[in-house]
């Protein structure tokens, strides 16, 4: 039997559990209130055991072999007001809660700053990115990423876009917006520096992070003019290389 229970506080906190063997297993998900990003390296403990984990790529941190009882869970990240909520635990069940942080904000005095204008490609990618009707991948957020697979990053941050793991870290973007989803994937258009690198039959991508440093996405009816396909109705990934 599943039981299900959802909390809400200055942030929010949902909840879920399933019976399990000897010992509680908790998972929890730790992710932006505001956006729905996850968040990495957030600090979870959970009291009075004092056991503490850091979240990973994708929000997540577990604890095993909770015996029954109380407990408090804490979760805090720089930037985001620090989230507390208590759980229940048989000792024999598995837990799963999702903590949203709340960004804190600031208000700082106006300042001005002389723009450097991006260079290279990545001009193009930050004039659509002021229009905002797709979805962005900064160099700022691909910086801290270095070293996880694009086709990771992009699961993670792009809302309607997963990805098929090829060989050699390779991948296939895919959609499940598009009409064509009931008869298989629907493969997303990429290109790279504005180059078509995908074709029907062969729609791997293999780029490191390291040479990425703009991602743009855009669904179906927001796509630019110039990326518009007329066979497509799955979307486009706009990839830029780094300056």
């Amino acid at each position: 039997m599943v039981r299900q229970l959802a909390l809400v506080l200055s942030a929010a906190v949902f909840f879920s559990s399933v019976a399990q063997g000897q010992g509680t297993v908790l998972h929890a998900t730790v992710a932006d209130a505001e956006t729905g990003n996850y968040i990495l390296d957030a600090e979870v403990t959970v009291d009075p055991v004092g056991l503490k984990s850091i979240t990973d790529y994708f929000g997540d941190a577990r604890f095993r072999g909770l015996g029954k009882g109380s407990y408090s869970v804490h979760a805090r990240r720089i930037g985001f007001e620090p989230l507390s909520t208590n759980i229940q635990a048989s000792g024999r069940d598995s837990l799963q809660i999702t903590l949203l942080l709340t960004p804190i904000t600031h208000e700082l005095a106006a300042v001005t700053v002389d723009a450097v204008p991006p260079s290279g490609f990545l001009r193009e990618f930050e004039q659509r990115r002021r229009l905002g009707k797709g979805q962005y991948i900064t160099d700022s957020v691909l910086r801290t990423s270095l070293g996880i697979p694009l086709g990771d990053i992009l699961r993670a941050r792009i809302r309607g876009v997963t990805v098929i793991g090829g060989s050699n870290g390779s991948f296939i973007p895919i959609s499940a917006r598009g009409s064509n989803s009931l008869s298989g994937p629907c493969r997303i258009n990429v290109y790279w520096n504005g180059v078509r690198i995908t074709r029907s039959g062969s729609s791997s991508v293999d780029i490191p992070t390291d040479f990425v440093g703009g991602v743009e996405f855009y669904n179906p009816g927001s796509m630019p003019v110039e990326y518009q396909d007329p066979g497509n109705d799955c979307g486009v990934l706009l990839l830029w290389s780094r300056p």
